[in-house]
């Protein structure tokens, strides 16, 4: 077997650790980072930390059987809309297709750091979901696990691996020190699994409770406000940049809107052939958040491929809390 590892990488502490670790035994660490709008890191930040510590980096997408995994978890979700077993055997098959037969596959997990993905039971399970059983090394808790086939093989010596365990970080300075690295050149990475926050993950239900769970869509949920009107999805930028943004994804069939005598934000209508009334109802929205909001009658322009297609003369939305998509 090579003495190559490809370690589960998000460019945090444990990940980190789980690779000065490895190179301390010998072995060449190569980080496998894997990128979704669910879970984005600030990769400049990512590479950095790689480079630092002398590793290997790949930056891997993940692609669109990981939306049908979102849509129908075989193992179920977490306390929200977070597919946390589906999605680390995900991650494990992902570093199986690019180690190949011979490479070691590991992570930087914690037993017990994490309380749906990170226990004995559900290691196990992950393992059989990605047909790994016994092939993924957890060397931060390697002492408090099963020995894994690369231990009893003789490849890698479990004696010089750690016995963490739980949520405390309390250990980790004096490690990182006995690298020749203090804990503040490792800043974390911005961001966890949004799937696991209660206002995000109404909105990704939203989206696949009206069959439009696709990257596209869930790119935009980071953006403005968010409507349902019947079946039409309405986002109402929040800023400038939000506004630019709307105006930029629109997609051939779908309308934006603005107030144009008052500072107005943007509003895309996110479906083909809206009817008159929902045009109507998303108008008023945008008209609610311009500077217009206390006139009697506003003028709402309606754009489609960025050409103005109707004026309409709305009242602004008094009741905009019940389209909105929140719990």
């Amino acid at each position: 077997m090579e003495r190559k590892v490809f370690l589960l990488f998000s460019g945090g502490l444990d990940s980190v650790l789980a690779a000065l670790l490895l190179k301390e035994l010998g072995f060449e660490v190569i980080g496998i980072h894997l990128t979704c709008p669910f879970f984005e890191k600030n990769l400049n930040q990512v590479k950095e930390v790689a480079e630092k510590i002398g590793i290997e980096l790949k930056v891997i997408p993940v692609t669109d059987d990981y939306l049908e995994l979102v849509k129908n978890p075989p193992h179920g979700y977490g306390k929200n809309l977070n597919p946390c077993i589906d999605c680390k055997a995900y991650m494990l098959k992902k570093l199986k297709e690019i180690a190949g037969e011979n490479g070691i596959i590991a992570t930087g997990e914690v037993l017990g750091q994490r309380p749906m993905s990170q226990r004995l039971d559900a290691f196990r399970k992950i393992e059989k979901i990605a047909r790994l059983e016994r092939k993924v090394l957890r060397p931060l808790s390697a002492k408090l696990l099963p020995p894994t086939i690369y231990e009893e093989k003789g490849i890698i010596e479990r004696d010089k691996l750690l016995a963490l365990k739980g949520r405390s970080r309390k250990e980790h300075p004096k490690i990182l020190g006995r690298f020749g690295f203090n804990v503040k050149e490792f800043p974390t990475p911005s961001g966890g699994c949004l799937l696991t926050e209660p206002s995000y993950a109404v909105k990704v239900k939203d989206l696949i409770e009206h069959n439009e769970l696709n990257w596209r869509n869930v790119k935009l949920l980071k953006v403005g406000r968010h409507f349902r009107i019947g079946n039409c999805k309405l986002i109402v930028g929040r800023n400038k940049a939000e506004n630019e943004i709307l105006k930029e994804k629109a997609g051939e069939s779908e309308l934006t809107l603005s107030v144009p005598d008052y500072p107005s934000p943007v509003g895309l209508l996110t479906c083909s052939n809206p009817s008159n009334e929902t045009v109507k109802t998303a108008a008023s929205i945008v008209a609610r958040y311009s500077d217009a909001k206390n006139e009697k009658q506003v003028k709402v322009n309606v754009y489609k491929n960025g050409k103005l297609i109707r004026e309409l003369v709305v009242t602004p939305c008094r009741e905009c809390e019940r389209f909105m998509v929140k719990r």
